[in-house]
């Protein structure tokens, strides 16, 4: 006998010693499965396997990014905030907000206002990809891979997407899929080249 059943046997044997001592209405339930055998196979599986499961994200709005963002990084819009620095009061004089004054002259409120301009080059970055993404699903016949890479391709600026009509837009992305269409290879060819990015020295 394993030195497992034996300290199993030996614990029952202990339990059973006290609960007499106890009132007789005491009762133990016990359930013992050996999973394993030596030398044999296993008998008993005593885990299940699952289905893998796909768990997909809610898609955020470049407007709800942003709002994200802004209560993540609430300190780094009370940093670099200057609005209203200066005010003049209803009792005359002049105003200067201390808080923001040092906001302004810090090294933290302009490390604080770099990182606003980045969140909003990424919003209207994300805006201009929604759009596009939006224009190409409806104007296009391209699905998968083809679709990513045209929509990396052609991808127009943001100030263009604002200025330009609806009417303009459809038209940029008839055009854009006629040359892409007739320039298939050559583009999949140059998105397949590595970046090369040019250190200042």
């Amino acid at each position: 006998m394993n030195s497992g059943r034996l300290f199993f046997l030996l614990s029952i044997c202990l339990l059973l010693f006290f609960s007499r001592a106890k009132s007789s209405s005491a009762r133990f339930v016990f359930s013992y499965q050996d999973t394993t055998l030596r030398n044999k196979k296993i008998i008993n599986q005593d885990t299940n396997i699952l289905d893998t499961a796909l768990i997909v994200g809610e898609k955020l709005t470049a407007e709800e990014k942003m709002a994200e963002k802004q209560v993540t990084y609430k300190s780094i819009y009370f940093w670099g905030d200057t609005k209203n620095m200066v005010t003049l009061p209803y009792q005359g004089g002049l105003a200067v907000n201390l808080n923001k004054l040092y906001n302004l002259l810090s090294k933290k409120g302009r490390a604080s206002r770099r990182l606003q301009r980045l969140f909003e080059r990424e919003f209207e970055q994300d805006k201009v990809l929604a759009q596009w993404t939006a224009l190409t699903e409806a104007y296009t016949p391209l699905t998968g891979d083809s679709l990513v890479k045209f929509r990396s391709y052609y991808e127009p600026s943001s100030k263009w997407l604002r200025k330009a009509d609806h009417y303009d837009q459809i038209a940029y992305v008839q055009h854009s899929l006629k040359n892409y269409l007739d320039s298939v290879e050559i583009i999949h060819q140059r998105l397949s080249l590595p970046k090369l990015e040019i250190l200042n020295p």
